[in-house]
């Protein structure tokens, strides 16, 4: 039986990863994955989560199976993490929402995918272009039909907004549009809060529903200013999704820890909704783990872990920030190819638009490696390695 099993094209993130680990040469960069990087490299436990599990070490009293919802309290700080102030000034718009802990910030876009299907089968899923490669095949996995808007321009290196909301006008009634809410994987390039007011509308006079993406939550611009996509859409939406990470905005990557956010039109819709994503969760994985969430919810119940976590997420905003400046900085002045368009990008990563052949030559002649159409991550540049990238980047650019 399984030698017939036709094997499909490998994700382009672990093809690049493998070839990385198969790289021997000690200067190797590793621009690809999308992990917080310190100077040194490393990928750190922040303080805060270290302080959260050893609360959770000594207090703990017992490891039951949390349920297909996961852990209820996590459920509702997360909520309150992103809509108290909406929460506050409407306190009838909780009965409307339901919130489900998920594996990661990947289960809660397969379980949204799966609600979308189970809901209406025709519907087309709406990405951008270039998208996260791994939307793809979760949502075509979860038999839904693609579509793709514009967004990336390769001219200017910038968002397509034009391109965009005239794509979007194809969309029909009961599509759904993803859009990632700050810091877009793979370009780094973001909606402004009056781009976010003219494409709310747009959704909203065609009939479609929203479908957000956050999965760098106080990496970009801040905690707060990194919600005005979704303030946007709560404000002009009954309906709308969002799929939530706690990877990067906690540093928890291997734990798997993520959330969905649903919100309908009135409560015995959201009761409905919320009892079948249970019966499809339930079909899945059954319920997700329960570590990553207890860290995230001794985190946010404690003052003074939440203030330290806080202040961690900051200063790890503020390193990528001055590591896209040192790029930057680096390149301008140096070659004929200009890079000033990576000041107006933001976020972990930034979007080069590379062909295939670019990218092989920096694997093979400088062992850089970077993703799909050249997206590095930016926080994997420091000091000791930025002339080396520098010098690669001039070379493939001609």
């Amino acid at each position: 039986m399984l030698q017939a099993i036709e094997v499909g094209p490998t994700d382009p993130i672990l093809m690049m990863l493998a070839q990385y680990h198969a790289d021997p040469n000690p200067e190797k960069i590793d621009l690809g994955i999308g992990v917080y990087r310190d100077n040194k490299g490393r990928t750190p436990i922040l303080k805060a989560v270290k302080e959260a599990e050893a609360i959770l070490l000594k207090e703990e009293v017992s490891k039951a199976y949390l349920g297909p919802a996961g852990d209820q309290r996590f459920n509702d700080l997360i909520t309150d993490l992103l809509l108290h102030d909406p929460l506050r000034n409407h306190p009838d718009m909780a009965q409307n929402l339901c919130t489900l802990q998920t594996p990661g910030g990947t289960g809660a876009l397969r379980v949204a995918g799966d609600l979308i299907r189970q809901a209406n089968p025709g519907a087309t899923l709406w990405l951008s272009n270039p998208p996260w490669v791994t939307h793809r095949p979760i949502f075509s996995s979860a038999g839904l039909r693609l579509g793709y808007y514009r967004y990336f321009d390769p001219a200017t290196r910038g968002l397509d907004f034009l391109g965009m909301m005239e794509d979007l006008k194809d969309a029909a009634p009961g599509d759904v549009v993803l859009i990632q809410v700050a810091g877009h994987n793979p370009c780094g390039c973001d909606l402004n809060i009056e781009q976010w007011e003219l494409l709310s509308r747009l959704l909203a006079d065609l009939g479609v529903t929203p479908l957000l993406d956050l999965a760098y939550h106080g990496l970009c611009t801040g905690l707060e200013s990194d919600l005005l996509g979704l303030r946007v859409i709560e404000r002009n939406h009954a309906e709308w999704m969002l799929t939530y990470s706690a990877s990067k905005t906690f540093g928890i990557y291997f734990e798997r820890t993520g959330a969905l956010l649903i919100k309908c039109k009135e409560k015995a819709i959201c009761d409905d909704v919320r009892s079948e994503a249970l019966n499809l969760i339930c079909g899945n994985y059954y319920m997700p783990p329960g570590h990553g969430a207890s860290v995230v919810r001794s985190i946010l119940e404690s003052e003074e872990l939440d203030q330290m976590w806080r202040k961690e997420l900051e200063k790890a905003r503020h390193r990528i920030s001055k590591c896209r400046k040192l790029l930057t900085d680096s390149l301008n002045g140096t070659t004929a190819w200009h890079y000033g368009f990576l000041n107006h990008q933001r976020g972990m990563f930034s979007y080069l638009g590379l062909n295939e052949a670019q990218l092989s030559e920096l694997r093979e002649n400088y062992s850089l490696y970077v993703g799909t159409g050249g997206r590095i991550n930016v926080a994997g540049i420091n000091e000791k390695n930025v002339e080396r990238i520098c010098e690669a980047l001039k070379a493939v650019q001609g």
